[in-house]
């Protein structure tokens, strides 16, 4: 139903106009179609982050502008860094891929400042409830939504560790909702940011998205000292831009030789002992000559094995040290003898001292041994060979020798032990024969048998 106009006439509708003039009908048409039609872009939410892609209409979006973008914990403030050219092609767009929310004006992006000084706040009072409850994690950053509502909380810890007195106290404190994320060594140092040892911010905070692998293989291949400090960064990894350089430093050594080869020169044979890949030199330790000399990369003529064409210094110079080796063990054979000569002649009748061998015979059996010789009866002295002329003479007591006589047998053995005997007593008087030392097998109690000579 129309609503006519306090003139009374009729008034038109919008279909109505456009039908009677075709080029602005054409025009609204264009105009619809271009704001219909959806392109993908990639958005980062901080810098050098992960790059996300999300849809937005043709034409109103370009690269460093800021949109606003709904992700899991909310709405955030995002940088547009990719977006496709106005000639590309029109790709049908991802299923998966959302839209932005809208373009971030000046009001958003004061908001975003002032949620990230909150996060600040929030990031120190972590720190100091994770110190008073001793709960063994560093919290590193803290990052909110526009709303402030929720946000992402990174920790490093050695281990699984128990947070939650920790979160519960700043949630309830500042109203707000965490997640709890850990983080290794490197993403604690590009969240933190920083500079390196170069001088320059680093390139894990500033430009580099990804984290490469840095093996220690990759020091050795660029002639790199191997000190932890001078090959680490302040993460305390290998330094990420090792890897940098790698491809070129290999595909520059191809061409030299490897270390400990030998090679032919123009100034000789020579063994390679250092590489100098930038430079494309090689240092080589002459075989004619002791200095060491440096020879560019393209005068290194083909390696030849000692096997196949030997070289004469090599062979000189073997031969004159098997030389010196034969004169020096000469030498040592010459002065051996003169060495024991000097040494003072030591009497040869003198004996050698030996060991007194230890009984084997019990201390019972010793003992029964002692009991018996005094129980046996002593042979009288003539009269006025003692002292008072009353009792038995008491035998002189004697030195027991430390070396035995070798006998052959008993017999041997015994005709020895009477000629000591009688040598060493006084004239007139006779000693029993000596006894071995082993357990005789005559009675105790018995008294001895032999004949009186002096009958």
């Amino acid at each position: 139903m129309n609503h006519l106009p306090d003139d009374g006439a009729p008034a038109q509708s919008s279909s109505d106009s456009s039908q009677d003039d075709p080029a602005c009908s054409i025009e609204a048409t264009e105009t619809v179609a271009a704001i219909d039609e959806q392109v993908v872009i990639g958005i980062r939410i901080r810098e050098a982050s992960r790059i996300y892609h999300f849809s937005a209409p043709r034409g109103q979006v370009y690269p460093g502008d800021y949109v606003v973008v709904d992700r899991a914990r909310g709405d955030q403030l995002a940088r547009v860094v990719t977006v496709p050219d106005d000639d590309a092609s029109a790709n049908p767009i991802p299923r998966d891929v959302r839209p932005i929310v809208r373009l971030a004006d000046s009001d958003d992006r004061a908001r975003a400042a002032e949620q990230s000084e909150r996060a600040d706040s929030i990031l120190r009072d972590m720190r100091s409830a994770a110190v008073r409850e001793d709960l063994g994690l560093y919290p590193v950053a803290v990052e909110l939504n526009l709303t402030g509502d929720r946000g992402t909380a990174w920790f490093q810890a050695p281990d699984h560790v128990d947070f939650r007195p920790m979160l519960d106290e700043v949630q309830e404190q500042y109203d707000v909702q965490l997640h709890m994320q850990q983080a290794n060594q490197r993403e604690r140092a590009r969240l933190v940011d920083g500079y390196d040892i170069c001088g320059l911010r680093l390139c894990c905070s500033s430009w580099m998205t990804d984290f490469p692998h840095v093996g220690i293989r990759v020091a050795k291949d660029q002639d790199l000292s191997l000190n932890p400090d001078s090959i680490s960064g302040v993460c305390g990894r290998l330094l990420c831009c090792l890897t940098f350089e790698h491809e070129v430093y290999r595909e520059m050594r191809g061409s030299l030789p490897r270390v400990g080869k030998r090679v032919s020169t123009p100034a000789g044979m020579g063994k390679v002992i250092k590489l100098n890949v930038l430079q494309q030199k090689v240092t080589i330790s002459l075989d004619d000559h002791p200095q060491r000399v440096d020879v560019p990369a393209d005068e290194i003529g083909l390696a030849v094995r000692t096997e196949d064409a030997p070289n004469q210094a090599l062979v000189e110079a073997e031969q004159a040290r098997r030389e010196a080796d034969r004169r020096a063990a000469a030498l040592r054979e010459a002065a051996a003898p003169s060495e024991t000569a000097d040494q003072p002649d030591e009497p040869s009748d003198r004996p050698g001292k030996r060991r007194r061998r230890r009984s084997r015979r019990s201390q019972s059996e010793r003992r029964q041994d002692q009991d018996a010789r005094e129980d046996r009866p002593v042979a009288q002295p003539e009269s006025g060979e003692g002292e008072t002329g009353e009792g038995p003479a008491r035998r002189p007591s004697r030195r027991r020798r430390r070396r035995k006589p070798k006998v052959v047998n008993q017999q041997s053995e015994s005709a020895a032990a009477e000629s000591a005997a009688t040598s060493q007593r006084p004239d007139g008087e006779q000693r029993r024969p000596r006894r071995r030392r082993r357990r005789s097998r005559q009675r105790v109690n018995e008294p001895d048998q032999s004949p009186d000579p002096s009958e």
